[in-house]
């Protein structure tokens, strides 16, 4: 039987706005006859304080009721810094000039990501759905990926939007062999800086990342929008063509849309 996982990670700020979006775009578009495996790592927070996108104030409780039903976990966000060195990360640079608060708020994340990843492996999954729950998922997954899992295994569809000169980080379908790679990203971000003398860049660091386990990306148009602790939409740009950077990617992207075209010509596996 065909396994999916899907994993929450991060912090839900709107779950009576986001969640109904969840299930009819994201957990309605899982094959019937699948084995479904919920997981979830999320920070127990009390409020939300984030200069960059101009949010302050209370969470309330009540956002991590539809989550008490999977399996996970909820934490602080204590010694979460202190355990990826987060003094050696500052030294990199302070990407967003913000005085590194957007750099510490995207450790939180993938720490949040690799804790999920690690739960997600003892189900031993054909395919990985990461989701965050803090978004509106206006249009439904490509439900056609979950048809070939063997042929697949290799395969990371993305948001075909939002790449800001890397790959789209809000969320993802991943196949057996690379959804570990997606997951622990957190684990080479000093490789990363080094490696490219860049940095710590989000979308970069997940191209980075995924090249280096020769993933497949591929497209999906399934749009997103985040929603902040007052329940308000952020401004989103769905563009492809928006944050797409240098000529590279727009080399990269024409290839994996082109990818994307010839995966989506193959016929479901027996």
């Amino acid at each position: 039987m065909l396994k999916v996982a899907v994993a929450f990670f991060g912090i839900p700020r709107n779950s009576d706005i986001c969640f109904p979006s969840i299930e009819r775009n994201v957990l309605a578009q899982l094959p019937a006859n699948s084995q479904v495996a919920q997981f979830y790592h999320l920070y127990k927070i009390d409020e939300i304080q984030n200069p960059r996108s101009g949010e302050a104030g209370q969470l309330s409780p009540d956002n991590y009721a539809v989550f008490q039903s999977m399996e996970g976990v909820l934490e602080t966000t204590d010694g979460v810094l202190e355990r990826w060195d987060f003094e050696r990360i500052k030294a990199q640079g302070d990407t967003w000039g913000d005085q590194h608060a957007s750099i510490r708020n995207l450790i939180y994340q993938l720490h949040s990501l690799r804790c999920v990843t690690q739960r997600v492996a003892r189900f031993a999954p054909d395919f990985v759905v990461f989701v965050r729950p803090d978004n509106f998922y206006h249009t439904p997954l490509p439900g056609y990926v979950f048809g070939r899992p063997r042929g697949r295994r290799a395969n990371v569809y993305i948001p075909d939007w939002q790449w800001w000169g890397g790959l789209n980080d809000r969320f993802a379908i991943c196949g057996q062999d690379v959804y570990e790679a997606y997951g622990n990203r957190i684990e080479h971000i000093f490789r990363f800086c080094e490696a490219t003398g860049r940095k710590l860049h989000s979308e970069r660091l997940l191209k980075f990342v995924l090249q280096q386990a020769g993933a497949k990306v591929c497209t999906m148009p399934t749009t997103a929008s985040r929603v902040r602790i007052h329940g308000g939409f952020a401004q989103e740009s769905f563009s492809p063509k928006r944050g797409m950077g240098k000529r590279e990617n727009r080399y990269f992207h024409f290839f994996a849309r082109a990818r994307t075209w010839v995966d989506k010509q193959l016929p479901p596996e027996n």
